[in-house]
């Protein structure tokens, strides 16, 4: 049988502030029941700016899934039981159904950005009236999902956690003893696969790669309030990284989704449209090439 340990609070204050960086004392199970209060506050206010309409509500929903579903990986050997993987699933179920809105507001920010006095106006604004078309009725979908009941149960169920979290004995282990170990498995999964990158792999290789970038910057910025600045600085040149190819993905998305309309174009015979749309997708191809370029320039760097 495995024993637990529940906490309630953190060292310095209430479940979920941040604490201060003399953190020789401090419990690894203290630092996650505070990542887990920070997180599940985050997911909460974001649930309220999309319940008030706001700007990039949709948006820091997603951030705020994220935010907490790679906790609870950084976390998973200090957690007892299954309830991180079911908070994990659900986390992951919220984050999706917000993800077609937020990409596709980012590829028409794109593509509008991306236009010059070559192409052809008319068809720029068929273009970008089927995004808006799109985009609004993924906006609609993922408002019903984040302000449904299924999304409360699970505000429900964190809200529980932070109060209680069920850990293992692990958790009774001084913090500087464990996070290290924790960050550098995040930091080597990341440049095991940051190594196979070469100018002509595949987008998808390359995608891995920036999701793995952000979980290094998130598990540093988690354990920066007991590593200190070490961690701050990991957490800064993983955000350059997932900067860099972040770009690049929106350019594959952006290449992707006209390259859908373009199929519709030539199914409905408009050869014209269709040339437009050719020459749009190519551009966001094309783009690929420098960010691919400037991204192991600065890995590569001595």
């Amino acid at each position: 049988m495995v024993e637990s340990v529940v906490l309630g609070s953190v060292a310095g204050g209430v479940a979920g502030e941040p604490m201060d960086g003399e953190a020789e004392g401090v419990l690894v199970g203290e630092l996650v029941a505070a990542a887990l209060g920070k997180g599940a506050g985050r997911l909460g206010r974001a649930v309220r700016m999309v319940e008030k309409g706001e700007d990039d509500a949709i948006h820091q929903v997603r951030v705020a899934c994220r935010r907490l579903r790679s906790d609870l990986k950084l976390f998973r050997k200090v957690l007892a039981g299954d309830w991180a993987g079911d908070l994990r699933s659900e986390l992951a179920f919220l984050a999706a159904s917000c993800g077609e809105a937020r990409d596709l507001e980012v590829i028409a920010a794109l593509v509008r950005d991306s236009v010059t006095s070559e192409d052809d106006p008319d068809h720029v604004a068929t273009i970008l009236t089927t995004l808006t078309v799109g985009l609004e009725r993924a906006a609609a979908q993922s408002a019903e999902v984040v302000m449904g009941e299924r999304t409360a149960l699970l505000l429900d169920d964190l809200d529980a956690v932070v109060a209680a979290p069920d850990l293992n004995k692990k958790a009774a282990t001084p913090a500087v003893e464990v996070l290290p170990r924790l960050l550098a498995s995040a930091q080597q999964t990341f440049t095991g696969a940051a190594d196979q990158l070469k100018p002509w792999t595949e987008d998808d290789d390359w995608h891995e790669v920036r999701l793995l970038a952000k979980r290094v910057r998130y598990a540093a910025s988690t354990t920066a309030s007991v590593l200190g600045e070490e961690a701050k600085e990991t957490a800064a040149q993983a955000a350059k990284y997932q900067e860099l190819l972040g770009q690049h993905q929106d350019h594959c998305a952006a290449a992707e989704v006209l390259s859908a309309q373009a199929r519709d174009a030539a199914d409905q015979g408009d050869a014209e449209l269709l040339f437009s749309l050719g020459r749009l997708t190519e551009r966001h191809r094309a783009a690929r090439k420098p960010l691919r370029e400037e991204f192991l320039s600065l890995y590569h760097r001595p």
